[in-house]
């Protein structure tokens, strides 16, 4: 009898206690430091040498580096993704190099992001305030259908995405099935 509202006490208590990250951007979760390290970039991608920074961008401005660029490969990065067939930056940019592919990681979330700062590669982030939400899964897919021309849900929410002279060919699950 007094088992139930014990129960009902403990669990409104884990409900409450409880965070769900990766529905939405993450972006209050970061500390007010992290915060002050999220840069609204205007300018050219290639042109960003300070990599202790986030950098929100447009799918106008990776166009621009991918115009830029003889071939380019696209990781759409998750941070605290543990799939196999997610890597860490450095390794799809040394994967990359040795395939004649210069990268670019972008990320969709806040949460963790922080942890592939301050390594010799910018780290680009979603500006979602062009798709007008907040909600993670609408404003990636949005980008990346502005920038691929084709839906995630077509490319079977394939994470690298390869660009040869300016034009997107194909999109791998597995960064070592790019060639």
């Amino acid at each position: 009898m007094y088992q139930r509202p014990f129960l009902i006490i403990a669990f409104c208590i884990l409900l409450t206690s409880c965070s769900i990250g990766g529905i939405f951007t993450d972006y209050n979760k970061l500390s007010k430091q992290e915060k002050e390290n999220v840069v609204t970039y205007a300018g050219n991608i290639s042109d960003i040498r300070d990599y202790t920074k986030i950098y929100k961008i447009t799918v106008e401005q990776v166009k621009q580096y991918i115009s830029e660029k003889k071939n380019v490969v696209v990781y759409d990065y998750v941070p605290y993704c543990r799939s196999e067939n997610c890597v860490s930056p450095k390794i799809l940019i040394n994967e990359a190099k040795l395939k004649g592919y210069d990268a670019l990681i972008i990320t969709n979330t806040y949460l963790d992001a922080f942890i592939a700062v301050g390594n010799d590669f910018p780290l680009l982030v979603i500006d979602n305030s062009k798709y007008n939400t907040k909600l993670r899964g609408k404003y990636t897919d949005l980008f990346y259908q502005d920038l691929l021309g084709v839906s995630l849900k077509s490319i079977n929410y394939a994470s690298y995405n390869l660009f040869k002279e300016g034009k997107y060919t194909r999109s791998y699950k597995n960064s070592k099935d790019i060639q």
